[in-house]
């Protein structure tokens, strides 16, 4: 065990508790990782060595030094034992005391494991389970590859099924490498940290003025969580408040470019109709579906055999850029289909008006499609005629945040 326990020379009672993102000290840009993240088979977290951490017991400083790497198996360190992970679960790494020493507990609370307090336990990373696609690391870009190897290959398992359940890669988060806003179900994306599935009520959205008026959020919180429906303008959000209701849960909606780089390597919908039409995006229903790959469109449980979308995730392991909904984007251009330009009222009671060239000579960009659009969804697909009011029904949101 390469992980030692010190008393701190600090004596100050009146300390409480560190804060996540402080008190510690590591080598790098980040010290947890998964280890070999392209061997699809394992799932080993590797804590790296020259990490140390300030832990306050409750009545006196102590540092955790790992010195030494440590590669090791998530699963049989949860503090409830399981035979397995749960899909679409976030877990937490932490550190324990445990008598004169320390150990890693995982689990799923986010506060402090089972049987620990916030006294004994320290988190220091995380991990979420759910659908990865399979990729190969070539020239630096996350090629999609079929069961062969071969990028956007079809020999074997095509490169559009080849898809496994694990550990994500790019969701092990620590307090170096991390969204400036720690999160559940993200994964990071170059330098910015994207949801992994569509925006979802957390608690119950309002407005300002009422249902439907399109004006300030005044209670309600999204989240990026499997099994749930996403959120659209049929619980009355439009461009305007998912932008503010982000801003105030410390996101944002992504811009364009940035929505691209995450749904990279997402099949474009099923062009073949029938069976297989939702394969790879929800692109061929009737209404929105639930977030996640091989969920239970009833109950949002994983299921393995029949769960729909078995396949909709990009090659950075974000699921349902194709289809489901359409997601709101950062961006704005103007649509000049007349050129009189005028004041229209249009923003909402009490918000201004807006100079334009007519009544929507504005629009937010939206990206993905829909559940009606067959093979027009893709991972490229962009729709640049929503006025940033327009409340629709397949219209929500994927969130984002900087990195820390």
């Amino acid at each position: 065990m390469s992980l030692h326990l010190y008393k701190d020379h600090i004596d100050d009672l009146s300390v409480t508790a560190l804060g996540e993102t402080s008190g510690y000290k590591a080598v790098g840009r980040y010290y947890l990782e998964k280890r070999n993240p392209f061997e699809y088979d394992e799932n080993i977290i590797r804590f790296s060595n020259g990490a140390a951490f300030d832990f306050f017991d409750g009545e006196d400083w102590k540092q955790v030094c790992n010195r030494g790497t440590m590669d090791f198996d998530p699963l049989q360190h949860l503090d409830i034992p399981a035979a397995s992970y749960r899909m679409g679960a976030d877990y937490s790494i932490y550190l324990c005391l445990t008598g004169s020493g320390v150990s890693i507990v995982v689990s799923e609370n986010s506060t402090f494991p089972a049987g620990f307090n916030a006294d004994n336990s320290r988190k220091i990373g995380g991990f979420h389970y759910g659908t990865i696609r399979r990729v190969t690391l070539a020239d630096g870009l996350m090629i999609p590859i079929d069961s062969n190897g071969v990028r956007f290959g079809n020999t074997g398992m095509r490169w559009h099924d080849n898809v496994v359940d694990g550990i994500i890669p790019n969701s092990v988060w620590d307090l170096r490498n991390c969204p400036k806003t720690p999160r559940g179900g993200m994964v990071k994306v170059g330098d910015l940290w994207v949801s992994i599935y569509l925006a979802s009520a957390k608690s119950p959205i309002t407005f300002m003025g009422g249902p439907n008026t399109g004006l300030h959020v005044a209670s309600g919180e999204l989240q990026s969580r499997y099994g749930q429906l996403p959120v659209t303008g049929a619980e009355g959000m439009n461009q305007f408040t998912f932008s503010e209701l982000a801003r105030l849960s410390g996101m944002r909606l992504p811009f364009f470019t940035e929505w691209l780089a995450a749904a990279f390597g997402n099949p474009q919908g099923n062009p073949q109709g029938g069976a297989a039409a939702n394969d790879y995006g929800w692109t061929n229903g009737s209404s929105r579906a639930r977030t996640g790959c091989r969920v239970d469109g009833t109950t949002g449980e994983h299921d393995p055999l029949a769960g729909i979308k078995p396949f909709a995730v990009s090659a950075y392991n974000v699921v349902d850029c194709v289809g489901n909904v359409r997601e709101w984007l950062s961006n704005y251009t103007v649509r000049q289909d007349t050129t009189s330009w005028g004041w229209f009222d249009v923003v909402g009671e009490g918000m201004g008006q807006a100079e334009l060239p007519n009544s929507s000579g504005i629009s937010a960009l939206n990206a993905g499609g829909d559940w009606s659009l067959g093979p027009l969804a893709g991972p490229r697909t962009v729709f640049l005629i929503s006025p940033p009011w327009a409340r629709s029904t397949s219209v929500g949101a994927r969130l984002a945040c900087d990195a820390a």
